[in-house]
């Protein structure tokens, strides 16, 4: 199992690191921090370095603060349905305007396809550890709503928006908000199905523990 999350991690890890590198290695020194601060506006990106912390810091140093964060129920829900989201808008709304080739293929297939499942195969193998209250699941909205929040206002800034579905200047402010609240409550499902997973999972593991009378 421990092969299996350093396999995930490398490959979380490795998307991340491709996409930066395509997207800055044209940029001028002047150029290339704004290019990068574009390149964590995407929540893409952001799920998936989520998810490389996630797996990788119980690797690392198993005994630390930040390890029984990452291996904490509500963490493991939270970054599986932020991948799941990913994934479902990529191949939903993104994949039929996006046509990347050579290594953008690779960094786009591993964003958005194999991580996503290799995290969510990860999290439906293993879990994590703790009971998995029903406040996560609304706790996980935090991360998106800070996104939303973040992308308004960088947006009014520069006129850099993500993605299309999330371009003020091409929906306006009431088209957007509609969006991101459509959106809100796709994590919100998503994160309390996961959770009854979890519950469910954890029930029957206490079941078949529980010795049989005579």
């Amino acid at each position: 199992m421990t092969a299996w999350r350093i396999l995930i991690a490398v490959l979380a890890w490795t998307g991340v690191t491709i996409q930066y590198g395509l997207m800055i290695h044209n940029e001028s020194w002047a150029s290339g921090p704004w290019k990068t601060v574009e390149f964590f506006s995407y929540f893409t990106i952001l799920s998936n370095l989520l998810a490389g912390v996630v797996l990788t810091a119980p690797l690392v140093a198993p005994a630390s603060r930040l390890a029984a964060w990452a291996e904490a129920s509500s963490t493991r829900i939270a970054a599986a349905t932020y991948l799941a989201i990913t994934a479902l808008v990529y191949h939903g709304l993104l994949a039929d305007i996006w046509d990347p080739k050579g290594l953008g293929l690779v960094a786009d297939t591993l964003l958005h396809t194999v991580t996503p499942i290799a995290v969510l195969a990860d999290w439906l193998l293993r879990g994590g550890k703790g009971p998995a209250r029903w406040s996560g699941a609304f706790k996980a909205l935090a991360f998106p709503a800070l996104f939303g929040v973040w992308t308004l206002l960088h947006g009014a800034l520069t006129d850099f928006y993500p993605y299309p579905f999330l371009d003020v200047t091409k929906r306006g402010y009431p088209g957007v908000m509609v969006m991101m609240l459509a959106m809100s409550a796709g994590f919100l499902v998503v994160a309390v199905a996961f959770t009854v997973l979890h519950r469910a999972r954890a029930r029957l593991a206490i079941d078949r523990r529980a010795p049989l009378s005579a």
